[in-house]
Order: C-alpha cells, then structure tokens, then sequence
C-alpha cells in the first residue's frame, strides 16, 4: 500500500486534491520502481491542477513533476540501473506518492554530492534556467539581460548562472522586501509596483540583449520595448494571470520572441543529452553556484496544509514534500 495525492476534479490545489491509500501495483518488467523521498511543489504543478491544461491532462490523475527518489525495484528486463541508485524519474506528473513506476530511460541520475532536498528541488527550475540562458539566448560574457520576478526561486537561480559566466542582470522585483532578498552582482534593482514604475526604472537602460519573463500581462510589452533590435524576449511563466497582449506582437516586429516549455524540450530531446544538462546544473548546485531556498517542508499526507503554505509562488523558498529518511544536508 502508498499513499497518493489524487486530483479527481480540476479546481484550486488546496480544494481538490485528496490524499488516498491505495494498494502497490505489479511491477512490469521493462519498469523500475521509484521510493521517492522528496518533492517540490512548483506553479506548473498548480497550474495543471487547476484544470489550465484540461485538454491534455487525464482526471484522476497524481500530480508532481518534480521529485527525487531511490530505486525499489526493476523489472526483470531491465539493465543498467540497479536498487539504491539515486535519480529523479522526469517523463511525467506522479511525483506526489510513495512510489513511481516509470521507464527506466527517462530516470535522471543524481550525483551523490547533492542532498536529498537539493536533488528534489533539481530539476525543474535550474533545468528552466540553464535552458533558457545556453538554449535560448546563448548566453555570453558581456550580454545584458532582464529577469523579472527576481527574487523568486527561479529568478535566483537565473542570476547565479548568470554571474557565472560575467553577466550581471537588471533584476525586476515587486517589493523592497523582494529587493532584500536578492543576492548575486546585479546592474540594478527595479521595483515594480505601479503601472509607470516598469518604464520608468527601464528609462535609459535600452539596448538589452534578452529579457527573461514569467510575468507575462502588459509589462511584457513594456520590458519588449527595452530590447536592441533582434534581442531575444524568452516567456516562460504567467504570474500575473494575464496574457501578453495581441499588440505585443505587432509592435515588436523587429525582436525574436519564443516561449520555454521543459517539457517540451525534454521530450523532444535524447536523453542522454538531457543527462548532460542535468549534469552540468547538478555540478553548479554541488559548487553553491546556484540553490534553492526550502522555506518548509511537509509529509505527503499533510498535502492540505503544503499547498496553502506553498503560495504565493512570488515569496522566495520552495515547500516540499518529504518522506521519512529524506536528508537536508549531507
């Protein structure tokens, strides 16, 4: 028997979703099986719950698209991994069980340098970051960039990379709070308050070669008109609830603008490909290049209580969901 976190109908997280006991099934042979030990919850986790996505997403359904674990169990077909190996299975949702049976290609290594709260908290914003910032925009010393919602997980871990390679953004905040928060070698701070306060902090900071945006809203076209011509506007996230408006693309003909899906590029990606980044994001986490804050941590069954605890998003440090022999540190 495990427990699960079970979403039967689409609604807020905190309403809908519903711890079950339900009995282990058997394991096939081409599959392994997953203790998980530890798992994030994110906005797209949220998002999905919500029903957002409700053309592709299948009620009941277990949500958690990002945990870590132990292998329990592999099937009689299966080479190359073995009980104990430490790795985060990606593919899909299910992250919020005891168990997860999953094809064993799609399962992550994770390096013994990194804890079992790093692991979980490993995958789906420093994988965004590094995908937007080498992927996306090619990031290069000397480029100058802008990331709002900066002093969020994802944000920080934006500026870390960034500061890795000589780059120091113009981060974009809500709240003097928010500023507080901020760390790394930035160009400055903008604090985002008002309508007129955006374009006013841009005011004589054009010229940017990217800007990296989870915002979306009408600001969007506000942090467009700060980019040089042919300067990449990456949107990977909505926190605003508002769409970017249809006149964003009509009087932004001259930049490049593309959206970021993890998923997608996973999916559509060979993984060992896929390792390699994971490799290369889990090396900066051992370095204390990059971390993730975790503001709280919770056991599975208390999934009512995490939920509220998780939001809002724009509050810095990840709530988690742990199992019992979870590590913090090693």
């Amino acid at each position: 028997m495990q427990y699960q976190a079970v979403v039967r109908k689409f609604g807020p997280a905190h309403e809908v979703v519903g711890i079950e006991r339900t009995p282990l099934p058997t394991l096939r042979r081409d599959q392994v099986r997953v203790r998980l030990l530890a798992r994030s919850i994110n906005p797209s986790d949220i998002i999905t719950i919500s029903g957002a996505y409700a053309g592709r997403t299948i009620l009941p359904f277990i949500p958690g698209f990002e945990a870590f674990g132990v292998i329990e169990a592999c099937g009689e077909a299966v080479y190359g991994l073995n009980p104990g190996t430490r790795v985060l299975p990606v593919r899909s949702a299910g992250g919020w069980q005891e168990f997860k049976d999953t094809d064993p290609i799609w399962c992550l290594r994770v390096p013994d340098a990194l804890s079992d709260f790093e692991a979980a908290t490993s995958y789906v914003n420093p994988m965004t970051a590094w995908l937007m910032l080498h992927n996306k925009i090619g990031l290069r010393p000397g480029m100058r960039i802008a990331v709002n919602a900066a002093a969020s997980s994802i944000g920080s871990i934006l500026i870390g990379l960034a500061n890795a390679v000589g780059v120091e953004p113009v981060a974009i905040v809500r709240s003097e709070e928010s500023r507080r928060r901020l760390r790394g070698r930035l160009e400055t701070v903008i604090i985002d308050r008002e309508d007129s306060d955006l374009a006013a902090g841009l005011a004589g900071r054009h010229g940017f070669d990217a800007v990296l945006d989870c915002v979306g809203g009408p600001r969007a076209s506000v942090l467009a008109d700060a980019l040089k011509p042919g300067g990449h506007f990456v949107h990977y996230g909505l926190l605003s609830g508002q769409s970017i408006p249809n006149s964003f693309w009509s009087s932004h003909p001259d930049i490049t603008f593309s959206f970021c899906h993890l998923r997608e590029w996973v999916h559509s990606e060979t993984m060992d490909n896929v390792q390699r980044a994971y490799s290369e994001v889990a090396a900066q986490i051992a370095a204390n290049v990059i971390a993730t804050e975790v503001r709280e941590v919770f056991p599975l069954e208390q999934i009512g209580e995490a939920l509220q605890a998780a939001l809002p998003f724009r509050i810095g440090g990840k709530v988690l969901l742990a199992s019992g022999g979870a590590r913090l540190v090693l």
